[in-house]
C-alpha cells in the first residue's frame, strides 16, 4: 500500500502495511505502542520489522482477513492449508477473532464429540493433529486421531503418509489408539452378547443366535474398504437398523438397544484415553 506506514520483511519479501490494521493483534498493538529508537531500520521512509520463522504464505492468508474480514466467508470454502495458515498466524500473534474463526472451522471438521466424526474428518487428519499441537487446539485431537486411525495405512488415504507428518509422540498415540480400538472390536466379535456392566443384555433363546450373528456380520472388516472398522459409526447405524430391531421379540429389542447404547457410550468416553490424551 503506497500510504502504508510500516514495512514487514517476511522471507525476504517486503509488505508495506498500515499500523492501525495490525492492531487487531495484541502482540502488534503492544509493540507499536512502545516508543521506537531513532536508529530503527527504515524502508521507504517507514520503520521495518523483520520476521524470522514465519512463512510469507501464512501472512498472505492472515492479511486477507485483516484487510477484509468479509473474506472469511470465502475462507470457509477453502482448503485445509489455508485454514492452517490463518490459525498459525492468529495463534502466534494473538489475533483473537481470526483464531476463534479458525477454531470454529477446525471443530466443524473434527468435532469435540467423536460421535459426530464424518467423512469430511478423514482428509488432512494427520495435518490437523500437528496443527492442534502446534497451535494449542486440544479439543480437536480425539476426533482427528480417531479419523486418522480408521484409515488404512497401505491405501492412498491420509493414513499412508501420517508418519511423515506426525511427531513421534503423536505417532505412538495413533498406534496405541488403533490397537485399543482393535481390541474393543475383537472383544465384541468374540462374544457379541456379553457386555460387562450392561445389566439389560439378556436375550431369549430364539433371538440370541440371530443377535450374535448380526453383530459379527455388521462389524466384520471389509478388505475392499479404504478404512478399517469405523466402530462408532457402525454402532450408530446399527441403532437405526429398524429392519433388524423389529425382527426381535420385545424383550430382546430392549436388550439389543441397551447393549448398543452402552457400547457406544463407553467407546465415546474412552476415545481420548485410547489415544493417550
Amino acid at each position: 500500500f503506497p500510504d502504508g506506514d510500516i514495512v514487514l520483511d517476511i522471507e525476504q519479501r517486503l509488505l508495506k502495511l498500515h499500523r492501525k490494521r495490525l492492531q487487531c493483534s495484541s502482540v502488534f498493538s503492544d509493540m507499536l505502542h512502545i516508543p521506537q529508537p531513532a536508529e530503527t531500520d527504515r524502508i521507504d521512509g517507514c520503520p521495518s520489522v523483520k520476521f524470522v520463522g514465519d512463512a510469507f504464505a501464512d501472512w498472505e492468508v492472515a492479511l486477507r482477513w485483516i484487510y477484509n474480514k468479509e473474506c472469511a466467508n470465502w475462507l470457509q470454502l477453502s482448503l485445509f492449508d489455508v485454514l492452517a495458515r490463518a490459525v498459525r498466524i492468529a495463534t502466534k500473534y494473538d489475533i483473537c477473532d481470526l483464531r476463534q474463526w479458525g477454531i470454529k472451522e477446525l471443530t466443524s471438521r473434527w468435532p469435540v464429540d467423536v460421535v459426530n466424526v464424518r467423512l469430511n474428518s478423514l482428509p488432512h487428519a494427520a495435518e490437523a493433529i500437528a496443527l492442534a499441537q502446534e497451535c494449542n487446539v486440544p479439543e480437536i485431537l480425539p476426533s482427528a486421531f480417531y479419523a486418522l486411525s480408521v484409515q488404512k495405512f497401505h491405501s492412498s488415504a491420509d493414513g499412508g503418509h501420517s508418519h511423515t507428518i506426525l511427531h513421534p509422540n503423536d505417532l505412538r498415540r495413533l498406534i496405541a489408539g488403533r490397537e485399543a480400538l482393535q481390541d474393543a472390536l475383537v472383544c465384541i466379535v468374540i462374544d457379541p452378547l456379553t457386555e460387562a456392566g450392561c445389566y439389560n443384555n439378556v436375550s431369549c433363546g430364539q433371538c440370541a443366535p440371530r443377535r450374535a450373528e448380526y453383530w459379527r456380520a455388521r462389524l466384520a472388516p471389509d478388505p475392499k474398504s479404504p478404512w478399517s472398522s469405523w466402530l462408532i459409526r457402525e454402532l450408530e447405524q446399527m441403532e437405526g437398523d429398524d429392519a433388524f430391531i423389529t425382527s426381535l421379540c420385545p424383550e430382546c429389542v430392549h436388550a439389543h438397544l441397551s447393549t448398543l447404547r452402552w457400547r457406544l457410550g463407553r467407546l465415546r468416553g474412552a476415545i481420548p484415553s485410547f489415544f493417550l490424551l
